[in-house]
């Protein structure tokens, strides 16, 4: 059987990398000169940045991602953070677990309950489901700062946006009581779009970059590129967006109810800021989440597992904010000023090396965490990738998740044990 994968994002060439071992005669096609879309290598002034990922992935080598690359036999090495986070709050840096301290003991018992309920599944549903996280911890906890700046910051640095619904916080937090902390990949995010490479081309699949597609022939089955080449499918997977996938088929193909809920899904958007730093690392394998600032939500420092991502003698810091306006000036500004707040001394001891902005066509997440996405109503198109992510599924794990549902509906696997 012949299959097209439409752009080669993680989730493309993960389901393409399943679609090649199991027989299927595989072509990836993408506009752009490289592949791996907004998880693979930078090189920018001697130093391995990222086109979107922090070089790390949210469960590390026990979540979803890690599972379907073991599943695959590529060669990729996580390893997961020790600690899993950190927190700087009222100008100290300390282990998460620190954290307690801040919650009275009837707010210690009743987030202690709290947990415990969403380990034994009892989540929100109906209406409190709805509800803003945020609002949803105070009721569960009651209303303290620390909690309620932490939950925000987590948010921020993993989601990209400053809330979600009681549902999808009560999942995400779900999946790190299941499956831990984060991890980062040895050799930055590039490892595993080369190595997921590999396995399609050795598998006999191809993978065509400068392709880019502008029509899909649901009817005849074809994908359709603006140098006018046609690739016929039997099964077609898109990694380029909801949204864009039903503009290459043609809004007249969808009834009216369907597009309405298209166009009512919205993007997460974000700032990240890369930042270069004389001597060692100062944190490691870690994430930081930053309740002392105005914008920033949390760091990390990837070079401390790959010292290549780093000019010799540097170490390379990753940091990151969720928009909370579409002044993108203004928000760097602000998000600059926090940068100077956590490294106040960093005139003379580093400099900022690239801002990188994700909104618009290059969003963050095609699709925010926490909204409704429905399989794709044409037969045999598939969705995947960032505008296809299962309830708390935290971005790359999120588009673990949803390509495990598409392997699931072509009969390639039975995932059900790792949904939230």
């Amino acid at each position: 059987m012949r299959a097209v994968v439409i752009g080669s994002g993680i989730g493309g060439l993960l389901t393409a990398s399943f679609l090649a071992k199991n027989g299927y005669d595989v072509t990836v096609i993408e506009k752009s000169p490289y592949i791996g879309g907004r998880f693979t290598n930078l090189e920018y002034k001697g130093f391995g940045l990222s086109t979107g990922a922090f070089h790390m992935l949210p469960h590390g080598e026990d979540g979803p991602l890690a599972h379907l690359l073991g599943l695959l036999g590529a060669n990729v090495q996580i390893v997961n953070s020790d600690p899993k986070g950190m927190i700087l709050y009222n100008g100290r840096t300390f282990h998460y677990r620190e954290g307690w301290k801040y919650l009275s003991l009837r707010e210690k018992a009743k987030a202690m309950k709290l947990l415990a309920d969403i380990k034994r599944n009892k989540l929100p549903t109906g209406e409190e489901a709805e509800m803003g996280g945020r609002e949803w911890i105070r009721e569960k906890i009651g209303n303290n700062e620390f909690v309620d700046l932490f939950i925000k910051s987590f948010l921020g640095w993993a989601d990209s946006v400053l809330d979600v619904p009681a549902g999808e916080l009560a999942r995400e937090i779900k999946a790190a009581l299941r499956w831990g902390g984060p991890g980062l990949v040895k050799g930055g995010c590039r490892s595993i779009p080369e190595a997921l490479s590999s396995i399609i081309l050795g598998n006999g699949g191809r993978i065509i970059t400068r392709k880019r597609a502008i029509e899909i022939d649901a009817e005849a089955k074809r994908v359709i590129t603006a140098d006018n080449e046609e690739f016929p499918y039997d099964v077609l997977i898109s990694n380029v967006g909801i949204k864009e996938t039903v503009e290459l088929i043609g809004g007249e193909n969808f009834d009216r109810e369907y597009l309405r809920r298209v166009d009512s899904l919205k993007p997460s958007e974000g700032i990240k800021y890369n930042v270069a730093l004389k001597d060692e690392p100062g944190i490691g394998n870690t994430v930081v989440f930053t309740l002392d600032t105005e914008r920033i939500n949390g760091y990390n420092e990837p070079s401390s597992l790959s010292p290549e991502l780093a000019k010799e003698g540097y170490t390379l810091i990753m940091l990151h904010h969720a928009l909370q306006s579409r002044n993108v000036k203004a928000e760097q500004r602000k998000g600059i000023d926090d940068i100077y707040r956590i490294f106040p001394n960093l005139d003379k001891e580093g400099e900022i090396l690239l801002v990188q902005t994700y909104l618009d066509g290059n969003p963050v997440n095609r699709v925010a965490s926490g909204q409704t996405v429905e399989d794709f109503p044409i037969s045999d198109v598939y969705i995947v990738g960032d505008a296809y992510k299962p309830p708390g599924g935290i971005e790359v794990e999120g588009i673990a998740l949803g390509v495990m549902r598409t392997l699931e509906r072509l009969g390639l696997g039975s995932f059900s044990d790792w949904y939230l």
